[in-house]
């Protein structure tokens, strides 16, 4: 298998870092009251977002590295617009399974803000080692089969859909100043 090219790896490593960043940073100043406030009842607060990302970035990450498959190698741009459109509209909500919906595991916003960090560098070091051609390898998901490369990329855009809902929640009335 050819490995993933340079430039390309490093578009896919920058993309995790500026999307943590944001994260992190839209979170930057949060108190915890702010953390808790949730807009609704039936609506999640930013800690609750945030342990949902830190959840869900550990899980993607396992099988990523452990659930792969080899595949023919299909490299679809259309794809990856998709990918990027879906996380961005917030008008569809989706079922979370189980295992990543928030139960308070982390205690804090603070925790769950580490936790997520911490995963990401996780994800990072991987991907700054691999040398599998992630074009040629597939992950079964929820919203449909796709290559490591979109996997990567739905990575991504998976931080910057719940960051816009952080935005939400903040601008939401009764959103503690």
């Amino acid at each position: 298998m050819p490995p993933v090219e340079v430039s390309e790896r490093e578009e896919m490593i920058g993309g995790l870092r500026a999307s943590r960043a944001a994260f992190l940073t839209a979170c930057g100043g949060v108190t915890e009251l702010q953390g808790k406030f949730k807009p609704a009842p039936d609506r999640w607060s930013i800690e609750e977002c945030a342990e949902h990302v830190a959840l869900v970035e550990k899980g993607l990450l396992m099988r990523l590295t452990e659930e792969a498959i080899p595949s023919e190698r299909v490299v679809r741009p259309e794809r990856q617009v998709e990918l990027r459109k879906m996380a961005a509209d917030r008008s569809t909500k989706r079922q979370v399974p189980e295992r990543a919906r928030p139960s308070g595991q982390f205690g804090s916003l603070a925790r769950a803000l580490e936790q997520f960090a911490a995963n990401r560098e996780k994800t990072i070091a991987y991907l700054s080692v691999c040398q599998d051609d992630l074009h040629a390898r597939n992950i079964a998901h929820p919203i449909g089969t796709m290559t490591c490369h979109e996997y990567v990329i739905f990575m991504t855009t998976h931080t910057l859909r719940h960051l816009d809902q952080i935005r939400e929640i903040q601008k939401s009335p009764g959103y503690p100043a």
